[in-house]
């Protein structure tokens, strides 16, 4: 999201205020305590409304605890391996997978990445071993290594190397293919139903008013379309999606439905 454009739009400055920790919890939590009056917003991940709930035991989020503006971007994530592998497809993944464990690395056994595994699985069998890392970076340091089998990332952290060569895709958790990788294709292409996307989006607080909430959605069209914001999405492999609030509205509620059926699948209960 480019705050110039915002503020060019709104008439005032947009000052960013970086608030991390938990999962996108504790600067969400901090948005839906915030007055509901248009001057605080949140740009980011939507995890902390769509899966953080059914993880985190009082969280106080979800798709009621806040006022969507517009959707903004998304993250595909995908599998990928060492250059030299001979895996390159997901059915060769899954045909080894189900000649042996393989080991594969996530920001998390409960990432979104991570999700896409189980999913794969559940859709085409094979064994799978989380192995979780701080960030995608250090996991996909150890494919390139050939300490794990793969990665399950996202895929715009994996672009430097895959266009050094070091990695290869092997298939993507969408309902499209990779715009940076266009030969690959998805895995529900590849026969195997397996999708997991990675929102980011604007929101407001609950309760912010109507006409407040109209003039942050012309503001958050008008930005996602700006050069600047193009030029950076680009270059991280970030793929701009732009939503109104109603579409945006009936997402948060999608993921969130989806993601906590996976989760209770996966014997996860809030803590």
């Amino acid at each position: 999201m480019d705050p110039v454009r915002f503020a060019e739009q709104l008439g005032r400055p947009f000052p960013v205020v970086n608030r991390d920790g938990a999962a996108g919890v504790v600067g969400t939590r901090s948005l839906a305590n915030s007055a509901p009056d248009g001057y605080t917003i949140l740009v980011g991940p939507l995890t902390a409304i769509t899966s953080q709930p059914h993880v985190v035991k009082d969280a106080g989020l979800g798709p009621d605890a806040v006022a969507p503006v517009c959707n903004v971007s998304v993250n595909m994530l995908g599998i990928v391996v060492r250059a030299d592998s001979p895996v390159r497809s997901g059915r060769d993944l899954v045909a080894a997978a189900r000649q042996r464990a393989l080991n594969f690395g996530s920001s998390g056994r409960l990432s979104l990445s991570a999700l896409g595994v189980h999913k794969l699985q559940a859709a085409a069998g094979g064994e799978y071993v989380s192995v979780a890392f701080r960030s995608d970076g250090a996991a996909l340091t150890e494919v390139i290594a050939g300490r794990l089998d793969f990665g399950a990332v996202f895929l715009g952290n994996a672009t430097p190397q895959s266009r050094d060569g070091a990695l290869r895709l092997v298939g993507v958790f969408a309902d499209r293919r990779y715009p940076e990788v266009p030969d690959v294709p998805s895995f529900p292409e590849q026969g195997i139903p397996a999708q997991q996307m990675s929102y980011a989006g604007v929101l407001a607080p609950r309760g912010t008013p109507e006409p407040i909430l109209a003039a942050l959605e012309r503001a958050c069209a008008a930005a996602v379309t700006s050069a600047p914001f193009l030029r950076v999405v680009e270059r991280f492999g970030v793929i701009p999606d732009h939503r109104n609030r109603a579409r945006f509205a009936a997402l948060l509620a999608s993921e969130y439905a989806e993601l906590g059926t996976v989760l209770r699948a996966l014997g996860v209960r809030p803590e």
